[in-house]
């Protein structure tokens, strides 16, 4: 995996592809501005080497060393799936909720449309999408369930949908298991719930 450098201030739906099918812009091609770091230089370049480190130990399949990795750098825990007798229910974190790969089946199977972001806690743009998440969870809440799936405590669902950059988003329909659009990167609030009405709920 990689981590994104960029936010996404413009219209985002040129970049949301599903099965290699771009879709239209919002009035006008998608504009990419680079974010000048926030951090004193040191830091973005340890992360940069971070990044880099991380996605080498991937594709070597390096998973042990992996974890290890993201945690000196985050100080997190990574997200584990519910053990026990009780059933298995979503973790409520605000508005947006944080779900294992058995969580993320119950969200799919809850009969609303799901957004999922794959993210990781070493992945500086995964922290900036953070509050706008929330901010678009609670505009559409009752109409859109969104959830953050950890790509470092989930590599088989990451495998699956094949995320290759972070962070991404995956758009589901209601009982769908296949995502009907994916975007990789962060968005501000006002353009991202645009591309949740447009995927989801299409005019």
């Amino acid at each position: 995996l990689k981590c994104s450098r960029q936010l996404v201030f413009a219209p985002p739906l040129a970049a949301l592809h599903s099965d290699g099918v771009s879709a239209a812009g919002l009035g006008g091609a998608a504009r990419r501005i680079a974010v000048r770091p926030v951090l004193p230089a040191l830091l973005a370049v340890l992360a940069t080497l971070l990044c880099a480190a991380v996605g080498m130990l991937r594709a070597s399949g390096s998973a042990a060393a992996l974890a290890p990795l993201s945690l000196a750098f985050a100080g997190a825990s990574p997200v584990r799936p519910v053990r026990g007798s009780q059933p298995p229910t979503l973790r409520q974190a605000g508005n947006v909720q944080q779900a294992s790969a058995t969580e993320f089946s119950l969200a799919l199977e809850s009969g609303m449309p799901v957004v999922v972001d794959f993210y990781a806690d070493w992945c500086g743009p995964c922290k900036m999408l953070v509050p706008e998440l929330e901010e678009v969870a609670r505009r559409l809440q009752g109409k859109v369930k969104i959830i953050k799936i950890d790509s470092d405590a989930e590599p088989e669902l990451a495998s699956k949908y094949r995320i290759e950059a972070l962070p991404t988003l995956l758009f589901f329909g209601a009982n769908a298991d296949k995502p009907l659009g994916k975007f990789e990167g962060a968005l501000m609030r006002d353009d991202l719930e645009k591309l949740v009405e447009k995927t989801l709920f299409p005019a």
